[in-house]
């Protein structure tokens, strides 16, 4: 008992002298400190401030310059390899100094380069060779040196031109250094270059990378710039080593066809990334692993790399690596994902932090003194209101910590603190999953305390981050639990292991007292004491000497507060010591006790603990520089936390480890088996591991076959995909998918990732901007409209309207992506509401708010952003719907309707753009419409149809497009349900006037025809046409459907040639030369199930893929069999029997088939553009493959599979990504000034024989090497025209009120007049002249010269109004050629009066001509001069006699000729322009033709060669290519049409007296034109074989 006593006094005395003591601390006042480093195990600090550097040896008590020092040093850094002894200076000039006895001495290292023409440099030392150094300069156009920070000088990750950056090597200790030049840096003046960036491959102390201690990697790259825009770049980087420091350098062989973008060293791994596609500078990226520095393997990631940022890249314990990635998009939003590896280091898995894993900024942090502990902060940033200008932003950060090396994670738990105040936190602290401590993000936690901790944070859900609520917490169970130590923030260092702690506010006043002060702890944080200090001041810097946390002293760096005159301003430093805390006691034995990390768990096989002294204990450990140890207890009974999945497993949602078949194939296992499987055990002891018992795992058999080339992702969806759709750009490749039940899930690589988008409420509706490609809205049913602006990466929520939504989509601007219509409903109670009325509202800020724009609208346009010549930018049409009527009125205006508000169409149906056009359907009578069509916004003017079809009841049409200049229109003419057809017909320029191409093409009840114009390809069309419809329009017969096709944009239609066997060799059971009862027919869009499917690829030329059949008429889908063309249609071939769905990729190089409406287990695909055809088995149960997308473009290499277990309808639905990334070894290679080499050639396609389509002969430049892979390389840069070509027949289409006649010439249509000036110039108003109409007009595309014109023969006339204009154009102006006339006449005079005078007056005169000898002896000469002079007067006499012989014998022969021609044709007039108009033809059309060309280039040897059109030679077997043009519906025969005989023209009867038509002349003799027709058999065929 008196024991006890004794004890307790003796605790109270220590107490009580231990609440007495205070630290000692000194204050010194000096310039302003930037800098303060301390070396390791070392009482030696460094100090930088403003006038230079200082150095202490006795923790800071003291400070003096140091020996050598140099002068104006800005930055010093002690060595992170040496960090006993070494440090490096950096003078504002950029030069380096050296110490390598703890700042005693320095010297000086050579300077690689001048430092005035760089901007930065830093310099790497060796971790094992103290004399090797590495020095990395940047290089950056128009910075200053000092502006460092202001840039981002590692660019390399995404290839972004800016700086260059250089790198220089020493094996010297500094004396000199050799700059490193790779071995394959080509300089040209259109590349950016980015410099060489390099690294020791030994990274520290502690790497296991086998490779030489002097083996330097390096990075050479450049960026070239094509073409004149922001998006043709083709990147080109290399990887090199060096091992003799610069004197040689090699490529590493492995990447040689790749293109490198950036590489890291680590402790145990290379990582070195290529990008996918050097020609996309968005490009997806691979991710290759070395673990012994020489040999790099493809990693397998779970999602694509794509333009992202790897800082932080690092790895845990187990060597696994940590990769973190930042996706930077447009507007500077972040996306983030942190990867971790297998043990192996190639199979990456996401680390699952949060359940939706939305962040934009993560940071993982792995402890270096606690095993198995890691700590992550998540953080997104959600934007706000703006505020002057600039948006204002809320932050959402999650903190997390991992006990176990990742396995798991849990939120930071709070316990109430006995000090502080219970209603301290908004949530309740017991509710760890929704409140929670999160921490300051990207603080790092000091690690070098047996499990005691602080940091700074807030309390709560993490949806509400704020740093005006920064508190100060601190842990002494490794992170498990944490209380509040102040509740504002503080600066915190640690000494004697954590038993001593010094915390300082950030600001003086946090405590609510003015005065500045710190506090100290020496029970661990427990209780805290304050320390007044003299004067305020800001902290800058709170550190412990001793790096490592074992000594007693510490230092503040401040800026005094001051503002009286007692205390000047200036900067103040502070040294604190501990050393006579517990008067000098040191801790015993006794006074320790074991701290288990993880909570005493087992941590990869073991249990760890350190020993630390107990909390209330009275002394100190002061063991100065001693690190702690840590104590290891192994377990016995192993777990599965113990293992991790195989190579080619991966876990599922219950933690089991599943077979991942994307990289199962290049499992050891299943490289040395050699056979088609293989047993492997899913799971695999984790490396280091030291469990004793360790758990029996069965092997599992696994398929080895599959994946070699081929990667395959499957994804699961517990409810029916019903929409799905790409962005349309070359950035990544995101898309949405939306459930019928469990909402809306996103994927930036082609599905392989699918997270589901949670804004905590249903998502009803979807819409894609049409015009700006990366932004999308989804609705809310609360009203709330999300947008983003960078494909999902972000998003922005706007407040719509405060109305009903509708339903109806959203129109957007053209040019202003922040500019839409949204439409809503007012008084809307229920749909049925008589007061319920539509209303536009319009946002010009991206939904943040919202004005009305026009009441009872529900269409509106911005018209004026869509035509190329608008009247008005801001044009706006809307459709106006009057309440409680059918009425709609077609408004105008140029200012949102405030004050312009034009009525352009008082009733119409409705009114679409086309892109070029905007077409109204206006009703006319009963049941019948007309269409008004507008280039401009100017005027709506009515589309005039062929006379023929004027008549027709126009109840219905369809504008199919107007890519080509003109717009495609399809009239139906007969609209019963299920048996609807109509006339194709075609648009002049200005889509007003519209000739027939076609009759009874076919539609289907929902307006849909089967027209396809195929994109890339100018002038090829394909089409079905109802080839009964006499029958059909009688309702007597089903529809018979005939596929047709044109080459030259509509003018003339062939049958489609069949191939002649199928696809197993057999001929078919018709006689494919028999086109009209044997051709190939195609299903087209009237059967479609998603419109967005299409039988042509933009990006593959002349690639078409279609369901069909050969024979007479186009049979049922399942009686069908696939068909492809690689040359735009010319020829076909069947590649499958039965019917597939298809997908193009990689401009057609790669091209993937799946069976339609059928149960599957493989998918088909070619990767020789359509040559050949391999099959890839689906692993699992056949399914149904509803879709086969890809993006928009179809470039990728990447396809999606939507399938469905069930049926066809089924309510469960799976996506299977199919990624033939691997299949190709490398990428086409492509130079811009010879595109046409060993991986290219260019092609020509078109019509067969003379390769001429619009005049002109093109090539395009298409892969031809199928060893590589195209990617987006700019290959529509290289289509050119090769040759114009002289006109044809095919150049030209029928003209306005002219319609195609059987033997192929165009006529007036009967009771029809040409148009007149005022039509042609009216439509035209910027034409000053027009020819007057022939029957012809040019195809707008056509870039023909030369040959046959046949749209303006005779000269041109002015347009009315703009004579003036006309004469400037053709008139000769008087003034120029007046004086060049004059001064000319004045030389000529004065030379004819020299002649006179020298030759003729001096001679005799004129009177002499007849006398002058020939010999000329009686002319005076008495110079050179006189004998030139008389030679050209004896030349002038000889020819004028000449000339006057030659009159009088031509005036005697002209009478003689004169009067024969009129005995033998009398008074007969010649030919007129309206008789050829008429189809009156001359006799002898040689008349017009004399002086002509061979060619025949006029209309009218045009006309004298189209007599025979239809004549064919009887013992040709095979028909023409095309068949006839014909205004009936279909080829009634091949039958020879008789040759259009001549007709003469009227004789002209000037009396009013009706008069006589003349007979007709006789027929040329038969034999006459079959031998022209022989020699002119292929232009013929150009014409179409009429």
């Amino acid at each position: 008992m008196l024991i006890r006593l004794l004890f307790c006094i003796w605790a109270f005395w220590f107490k009580v002298i231990a609440a007495e003591f205070q630290p000692k601390v000194t204050r010194t006042s000096d310039s302003t400190v930037f800098y303060v480093a301390a070396f390791d195990d070392s009482t030696t600090l460094l100090r930088v401030q403003e006038n230079g550097m200082f150095i202490s040896f006795d923790n800071g008590g003291t400070w003096q310059e140091p020996n050598g020092a140099p002068s104006g040093v800005m930055m010093v850094d002690i060595d992170e390899h040496h960090r006993h002894d070494r440090a490096v200076a950096q003078t504002k000039d950029g030069q380096f100094y050296l110490t390598e006895d703890q700042g005693k001495h320095w010297r000086s290292l050579a300077s690689p380069i001048d430092s005035k023409e760089y901007l930065y440099c830093d310099l790497d030392t060796h971790p094992l060779r103290r004399d090797y150094f590495l020095v990395r300069c940047t290089k950056c156009p128009e910075m200053e040196m000092g502006s460092s920070q202001l840039i981002d000088l590692h660019k390399r990750d995404s290839f972004m031109p800016s700086c260059q950056e250089f790198s220089y090597v020493s094996n010297n200790g500094g004396k000199d250094f050799k700059k490193i030049e790779s071995p394959k840096h080509e300089p040209s003046p259109d590349t950016e270059y980015l410099g060489v960036t390099c690294e020791f491959a030994s990274k520290s102390v502690e790497s296991t990378l086998p490779s030489s201690r002097d083996l330097i990697y390096c990075f050479d790259g450049k960026m070239d710039k094509w073409f004149d825009n922001d998006f043709t770049f083709q990147t080109s980087g290399v990887l090199f080593y060096t091992d003799d420091f610069g004197k040689s350098s090699k490529v590493v062989d492995q990447f040689k066809d790749l293109t490198v973008s950036n590489f890291e060293v680590l402790n145990s791994h290379i990582l070195v990334y290529t990008l996918e596609d050097r020609f996309n500078r968005w490009s997806a990226s691979n991710l290759w692993v070395s673990s012994d520095g020489f040999k790099f393997s493809k990693a397998f990631l779970p999602t694509i790399l794509r333009d992202m940022d790897t800082y932080g890249t690092t790895e845990d314990g187990l060597g696994r690596i940590i990769l973190p990635l930042y996706v930077e998009s447009e507007d500077d939003n972040r996306a983030s994902q942190i990867l971790i590896s297998d043990s192996s280091g190639l199979q990456f898995r996401v680390l699952e932090l949060t359940p939706e894993d939305n962040m934009e900024f993560s940071i993982l942090e792995a402890s270096k003194t606690l095993k198995g502990t890691m700590w992550a902060d998540l953080m997104s940033l959600v934007k706000g209101p703006r505020y002057s200008g600039h948006p204002s932003f809320d932050f959402h950060q999650v903190s997390k910590i991992s006990f176990d090396y990742g396995s798991t994670w849990s939120n930071l738990k709070v316990v109430a603190s006995p000090n502080h105040r219970k209603d301290l936190f908004t949530c309740d602290i017991n509710d760890v999953d929704h409140c929670s401590l999160h921490k300051l993000f990207g603080d790092s936690l000091p690690t070098e305390t047996a499990g005691i901790l602080m940091t700074l944070g807030t309390v709560g859900d993490g949806s509400e981050n704020s740093w005006e609520n920064l508190m100060t917490f601190i842990s002494r169970d490794g992170g498990k639990t944490w209380e509040v130590a102040f509740e504002y923030p503080c600066q915190f260092a640690f000494g004697d292991l954590g038993n001593v702690i010094v915390a300082m506010p950030f600001s003086p006043d946090e405590d609510s007292d003015p005065q500045s002060e710190f506090y100290y702890s020496l029970d661990q944080g427990k209780t805290w004491k304050e320390y007044q200090l003299e004067v305020p001041i800001m902290p800058t810097e709170l550190i412990s000497t001793t790096p490592d946390s074992s000594g007693l002293n510490f230092i503040i760096s401040s800026f005094s507060l001051t503002r009286d005159n007692e205390t000047p301003p200036g900067s103040f430093f502070y040294t604190i010591d501990f050393s006579d805390a517990f008067n000098g006691e040191v801790c015993g034995p006794k006074e320790f006790e074991s701290w288990y990390l993880a909570g005493g768990e087992c941590v990869n096989g073991a249990k760890y603990s350190y020993s630390r002294r107990k909390q209330n204990s009275q002394c100190l450990v002061r063991k100065l520089f001693e690190d702690l140890v840590l104590t290891e207890e192994i377990c016995d009974e192993c777990t599965d936390k113990d293992y991790e999945c195989s190579f080619g497993f991966s876990r599922d949602s219950n933690g089991v480890c599943k077979p991942d078949f994307k990289p199962l194939s290049f499992s050891p296992e299943c490289m040395k088996s050699g056979k088609d499987s293989a047993k492997v055990k899913p799971m695999t002891k984790l490396p280091g591991n030291k469990c004793r018992k360790e758990l029996k795992i069965e092997p599992l058999e696994v398929p080895c076959t599959q994946g070699h080339t081929i990667l395959l992702t499957e994804n699961n969806f517990n409810s029916k995909i019903q929409m799905y759709q790409y962005f349309d750009t070359k950035q990544d490749e995101t898309l949405i998918i939306d459930t019928a039940r469990n909402g809306v899930y996103i994927s930036h690589d082609s599905g392989q990732i699918v997270k589901r988008f949670d804004p905590g409420e249903n998502i009803v509706e979807i819409v894609f901007n049409t015009y700006h490609n990366s932004y999308a809205y989804l609705f809310g049913e609360s009203g709330k409209l999300y947008v983003t602006a960078n494909r999902c990466q972000s998003f922005a929520i706007a407040e719509l309207p405060h109305s009903r939504q509708l339903g109806l989509p959203l129109e957007f601007h053209a040019k202003d992506p922040n500019t839409f219509i949204y439409y809503g409903g007012k008084n809307c109670k229920d749909m049925f509401s008589p007061s319920c009325h539509p209303v536009a509202y319009i946002t010009t800020d991206g939904g943040k708010s919202f004005t009305k724009l026009l009441d009872n609208a529900i269409h509106c346009e911005f018209a004026g952003s869509l035509f190329k010549h608008p009247v008005d930018e801001n044009l706006i049409y809307c459709q106006v719907k009057e309440p409680q009527t059918r009425k709609r009125t077609l408004m105008s205006s140029t200012d949102l309707f405030r004050n312009d508000k034009k009525v352009v169409l008082e009733k119409i149906i409705g009114y679409m753009n086309t892109g070029e056009f905007i077409v109204a359907a206006v009703p006319y009578g009963e049941n019948e419409l007309r269409a008004y069509v507008t280039v401009d916004g100017a005027e709506l003017a009515e589309a005039k149809f062929p006379q023929d079809l004027t008549a027709t009841k126009q109840e219905a049409f369809t504008v199919l497009g107007s890519e080509t200049g003109s717009v495609f229109f399809h009239l139906t003419t007969f609209d019963e349900p299920g048996y609807e057809y109509g006339a194709l017909l075609k648009s002049n320029s200005n889509g007003t006037s519209f000739v027939r191409l076609q009759s009874a093409v076919n539609r289907n009840l929902f307006g849909m025809v089967d027209f396809e114009k195929v994109q890339a390809l100018e002038g090829i069309i394909l089409i079905n046409v109802v080839d009964n419809f006499e029958k059909v329009g009688t309702k007597t017969e089903e529809k018979k459907l005939k596929s047709m096709i044109t080459f030259n944009d509509g003018s003339d239609w062939s049958y489609i040639r069949a191939p002649p066997k199928d696809s197993d060799s057999n001929s078919y059971g018709c006689n494919t030369k028999q086109l009209e009862k044997c051709s190939l027919h195609l299903h087209g869009y009237t059967e479609r199930e998603d419109v967005r499917d299409t039988s042509f690829s933009g990006s593959a030329f002349g690639m078409l893929i279609g369901i069909g059949n050969v024979g007479e008429y186009l049979l049922p889908e399942d009686q069908c069999s696939t068909f492809f063309s690689r040359d735009g249609g010319e020829t076909w071939r069947e590649i499958k029997k039965g019917a597939y769905q298809w997908e193009f990729g990689d401009h057609g190089g790669v091209i993937v088939l799946v069976p339609k409406n059928s149960l599957t287990d493989r998918i088909f695909y070619s990767i020789d553009m359509g040559e050949t055809w391999s099959d890839y088995i689906l692993q699992g149960a056949k399914v149904y493959i509803q879709d086969i997308v890809t993006v928009p473009g179809d470039s990728a290499l990447r396809f999606l599979l939507i399938a469905s277990s069930s049926s066809v309808t089924g309510g469960s639905t799976k996506t299977f990504t199919v990624d033939f990334s691997n299949v190709f070894e490398r990428q086409c290679s492509l130079n811009p000034d010879r595109p046409d080499n060993e991986d290219f050639k260019f092609f020509s396609l078109g019509q067969s024989d003379s390769k001429c389509l619009f005049g002109h002969q093109e090539r395009y430049l298409m892969k031809d090497n199928y060893d590589c892979f195209v990617g987006n390389a700019p290959l529509s840069e290289f289509r050119e025209i090769t040759k114009n070509c002289s006109c044809t027949r095919a150049d030209f289409e029928c003209d306005y009120n002219y319609v195609k006649a059987r033997d192929g010439t165009c006529t007036l249509v009967e009771g029809l007049s040409p148009a007149g000036p005022s039509d042609i110039c009216k439509k035209q108003p910027e034409l000053i002249e027009y020819f007057q109409p022939t029957g012809y007009r040019k195809i707008p595309l056509s870039t023909c010269v030369g040959g046959l014109t046949l749209d303006g023969v005779l000269s041109p006339l002015p347009c009315p109004g703009k004579e003036k204009e006309f004469k400037e154009l053709h008139g000769v102006k008087s003034a120029p050629y007046f004086f060049t006339f004059l001064v000319f006449f004045l030389v000529l005079l004065v030379i004819a009066w020299f002649v006179y005078d020298r030759g003729v007056r001096r001679n005799g005169g004129f009177a002499r001509f007849g006398e002058i000898r020939l010999d000329g002896d009686d002319l005076i000469e008495n110079n050179n001069t006189d004998k030139m002079v008389n030679s050209i007067v004896k030349s002038g006499f000889y020819a004028a006699s000449a000339i006057f012989s030659s009159y009088q014998l031509l005036k005697r022969s002209m009478g003689r000729a004169v009067w024969k021609l009129s005995e033998k044709f009398g008074r007969r007039s010649g030919p007129t322009y309206s008789s050829l108009l008429h189809d009156q033809f001359l006799d002898e059309a040689d008349d017009l033709l004399t002086g002509h060309d061979e060619d025949a280039n006029d209309l009218g040897s045009f006309l004298a060669e189209q007599g025979n059109f239809e004549i064919e030679d009887e013992d040709n077997e095979l028909p023409p290519l095309r068949a006839p043009f014909t205004d009936e519906p279909h080829m009634e025969s091949t039958e020879t049409a008789e040759p259009v005989e001549p007709v003469e023209p009227v004789e002209p009867v000037e009396s009013a007296e009706p008069t006589e038509t003349a007979e007709p002349s006789s027929s040329p003799p038969q034999e006459n034109y079959n031998d022209e027709h022989h020699d002119n058999k292929d232009d013929e065929q150009d014409l179409g074989a009429q």
